[in-house]
């Protein structure tokens, strides 16, 4: 008798065990990449942002480095934002608050759909009714709908006001038109508004952006004029009358007046 079985070694777990690796590294490579661009763009930002704060005279520039607060130094660089009946005085606190309070928000929103999910299901489960389920589940659809479309018009609020705060800082060292499409591309193309920001950072300001000059102190003025240099008189003085120096006198020595004693009293 011949036996035709034969074992050459090979097993069909080795096949999907190479693909999951093959799989994984790729992800790996790609998350790598995707945390260097985000740490490159992060730091270009922020030495940008540092050094247009440094040359406009803000007092904590340092800011910039710092996550959440580098929000609103960024609408801070950007001074108020005018529009066409009004303005935005304080850009930097909403360029702050806004993310913040659309997360909250948002995970309001979400734990609110995934409690009434799941109590659709129990439901159903529990009655065997159905048709309450399905009536469910398009309640819950709409509101699905509903949290899309409130995502929509914050995105759009949200990169309006960036926009708005980009083409202000950007239009201190260029053009107003090519400051416009700067902030445009910046609010759609990534990593181009920390490179544009690193870019203009050392640029000269246009004529009338220049940052406001703090004037020199100016030195106390005492009677008598420049010359003089006389200082004021003590508060028990004040409101007397102390007459001039005759002109032949200001240059002479009055010796001091001894004090008196008994022998020249004599």
């Amino acid at each position: 008798m011949y036996s035709y079985n034969y074992n050459y070694g090979y097993s069909g777990d080795s096949g999907d065990t190479v693909v999951i690796t093959m799989l994984l590294t790729v992800y790996l490579v790609i998350l790598a990449a995707v945390l260097v661009f985000a740490l490159a763009g992060y730091l270009f930002h922020s030495f940008g942002m540092y050094t247009i704060g440094k040359r406009m005279g803000n007092r904590h520039p340092w800011l910039a480095f710092i996550p959440f607060a580098r929000d609103y130094f960024q609408g801070e660089l950007s001074g108020s934002i005018p529009l066409k009946n009004r303005s935005i005085k304080n850009p930097g606190i909403w360029n702050l608050l806004l993310p913040i309070i659309w997360g909250a928000a948002m995970s309001i929103l979400i734990v609110i759909f995934a409690f009434g999910f799941a109590a659709a299901i129990v439901t159903a489960e529990r009655t065997g009714n159905m048709g309450a389920a399905a009536g469910s589940m398009i309640g819950l659809l709409i509101f699905y709908i509903v949290i899309l479309l409130l995502a929509v018009v914050y995105s759009a609020v949200y990169m309006v006001l960036k926009i708005l705060i980009n083409r202000q800082i950007f239009a201190r060292f260029t053009t107003d038109n090519m400051a416009v499409v700067h902030a445009v591309l910046a609010s759609v193309v990534p990593l181009y508004e920390a490179i544009c920001t690193f870019v203009l950072r050392n640029r000269d300001f246009q004529p009338g952006m220049e940052p406001p000059m703090t004037p020199p102190p100016v030195p106390p003025v005492y009677p008598g004029g420049p010359e003089g240099n006389v200082p004021p008189m003590p508060p028990h003085m004040e409101g007397q009358h102390v007459p001039p120096v005759p002109p032949h006198m200001e240059e002479q020595h009055i010796p001091p007046v001894p004090p008196h004693t008994p022998e020249n009293r004599e």
